[in-house]
């Protein structure tokens, strides 16, 4: 994959809340088509209106000559959500139990070579990948918060994560404009963000900026 050429063009977006809202609006202005799904009753219309409130900032960021709202679609389910997607980005529940019942279902109706990345900011990769058709394929894709405007992303291998699969997720956050970066090893519940959660905002403020420079 070319770092100043994606070839990923669509991407499914799992789980809506702010987190995966903020996602799905940054992949809208780097010009990509985003089909999105997430099982709460007002889901949909809290999607498009946190869309809509992030592309301001967006905008003056600088869209790319492809970007539109108008490639935002919400799908009644994952499959559908999934079924044409190039790159998935993950971002269920806190709960092992609930990330493999969304593990198996992508896998159910996606090409076997499609990148699951996760947000998660407290699972380990290794126990996410557990039970799964096509383990060397699912990659922690961890943003700082908000996606949408800050571009440092952690991006962690489990035990059975493909180095190409890692090479890929790198170089495509890359090509989006991010700054993604190896976390070699992450123990249970932590992460940059969480270690901002727990021990206040000054370490990640001090990552945050060297990274923006």
């Amino acid at each position: 994959m070319s770092q100043q050429e994606p070839t990923i063009q669509r991407v499914a977006i799992i789980g809506t809340g702010v987190i995966g809202a903020s996602w799905a609006a940054y992949f809208l202005a780097r010009g990509m088509y985003v089909a999105a799904s997430d099982p709460a009753s007002d889901a949909e219309a809290e999607l498009h209106r946190l869309v809509q409130s992030f592309w301001p900032a967006l905008q003056q960021q600088g869209l790319a000559p492809e970007a539109s709202l108008e490639k935002l679609r919400f799908a009644g389910s994952i499959a559908d959500a999934v079924a044409d997607a190039d790159f998935i980005q993950e971002n269920g529940p806190e709960r092992l139990d609930i990330k493999h019942r969304i593990v198996a279902e992508i896998e159910a109706s996606t090409r076997n070579d499609v990148i699951i990345a996760s947000s998660s900011s407290g699972l380990l990769m290794s126990d996410m990948q557990q039970g799964a058709k096509h383990p060397e394929r699912i990659v922690l894709g961890h943003p700082f918060n908000p996606p949408h405007l800050i571009p440092l992303v952690e991006v962690v291998a489990g035990k059975q994560t493909s180095s190409e699969t890692v090479a890929r997720t790198m170089a495509f956050y890359t090509a989006i404009g991010k700054n993604p970066y190896i976390y070699a090893q992450r123990l249970k519940g932590t992460s940059p963000t969480g270690c901002r959660q727990r021990c206040g905002r000054r370490p990640a403020i001090w990552l945050t900026r060297a990274w923006c420079r």
